[in-house]
């Protein structure tokens, strides 16, 4: 009996700062109420800092409502960053790092990247979407000083899957933005953002879903290069560039999925004239007894008994038809003209990474 009146005296020990905080922070709320930030601000921000988060509301409406006498968006950006480092101060990392990268709508005259990290990295840690979208605006946004699209990715996909629309363009910025291949490297995240833009009520991200869901699917089966190196093929055939494409397989990819890839798209577009003559024995010894491969020494044979058959006629029609004929003349038949090709360059708009594509021309 005496050890359970000691616990039921333990715990009313216990309760009373939690009650008297309560007090406190009606009080301060009285003063504020009563136009007086500045008295409810000396009750509020000492419990604030301490994670007392009814406090830290008062404070937000004290310092933070735009028009009000002493407004102060950094002396708030203060107060919850000390705040932040308490075991409870999740949220407030949140707010801290909001305000600092210029994304409340509350303080949006302000900015302070450099006091965006601290709070913002150990919220978003705890799982606060406030925090991990700050550090998304502090690693892609464009004005931030400490701009590492690499780095962002983490907190943009955290916050993108916290349905956070605007983390969600930052992924696929940076995603589209970063050198190849990072499209495939990053599918998972490629896929997630316009997925879930989509989702959000973003139209316009919903008809890259199907190529976004592609690549994850390439670059999990053949690598992130690889799938690149089709995505880029997929651009070229799109535009009518089949010799063009053939000539990137061969060329700049170089590995023997890319070449099959193309060519067997080419095969099934009836278009294997367009490949280069000096090409096809190129792509019958790169893929062995593939389909594509087949179609190319295909294409080889009917190439020969068109030559063959050319030289046939001509033979045939230098000769004179008649006998009595004193003297025989001789034509020359040059041999099929082969093929040349110019490269250009695109401006920008079709080209991976905005970076414009190769286009070549044969004829």
């Amino acid at each position: 009996m005496r050890f359970a009146r000691l616990l039921v005296i333990a715990i009313g020990l216990t309760a009373l700062p939690q009650a008297g905080q309560a007090q406190d922070v009606a009080q301060a709320q009285a003063l504020l109420d009563r136009n007086d930030p500045a008295g409810a601000m000396q009750i509020a921000e000492p419990l604030c800092r301490r994670a007392n988060e009814a406090a830290c509301d008062v404070v937000e409406k004290a310092i933070l409502t735009p028009g009000r006498p002493g407004y102060d968006a950094a002396r708030f950006v203060r107060i919850m960053s000390a705040a932040c480092v308490e075991p409870d101060g999740a949220r407030m990392c949140g707010h801290a790092a909001l305000v600092a990268s210029g994304s409340s709508d509350l303080a949006t005259d302000y900015t302070d990247w450099g006091s965006v990290n601290g709070p913002g990295r150990r919220g978003c840690a705890q799982g606060d979407l406030f925090s991990c979208y700050s550090m998304s605006q502090l690693l892609a946004n464009t004005a931030s000083p400490y701009r590492n699209l690499a780095s962002s990715i983490p907190f943009s996909r955290a916050a993108c899957e916290g349905d956070v629309i605007y983390a969600c363009f930052h992924l696929m910025s940076a995603v589209q933005e970063l050198p190849e291949p990072a499209l495939g490297t990053y599918a998972d995240e490629y896929l997630l953002s316009f997925d879930r833009a989509c989702r959000l009520g973003e139209t316009r991200a919903c008809s890259e879903v199907p190529r976004a869901r592609l690549m994850q699917e390439r670059a999990g089966r053949f690598g992130a290069a690889t799938a690149m190196h089709m995505l880029v093929v997929d651009n070229g055939l799109a535009e009518g560039n089949w010799g063009g494409s053939v000539m990137y397989a061969l060329e700049d990819a170089r590995t023997a999925s890319v070449v099959d890839y193309t060519v067997g798209r080419l095969a099934d577009a009836g278009r294997m004239a367009d490949i280069r003559q000096q090409d096809l024995p190129v792509i019958v010894r790169m893929l062995g007894n593939t389909s594509a491969a087949r179609a190319a020494r295909s294409e080889m044979d009917r190439r020969a008994r068109q030559y063959a058959q050319g030289n046939s006629r001509s033979n045939s029609s230098s000769w004179p038809s008649s006998t009595s004929s004193s003297s025989r003349s001789s034509t020359y038949t040059p041999p099929p003209r082969q093929q040349t090709c110019t490269e250009s360059y695109t401006g920008g708009g079709s080209g991976v990474n905005g970076r414009g594509s190769r286009i070549v021309r044969c004829n």
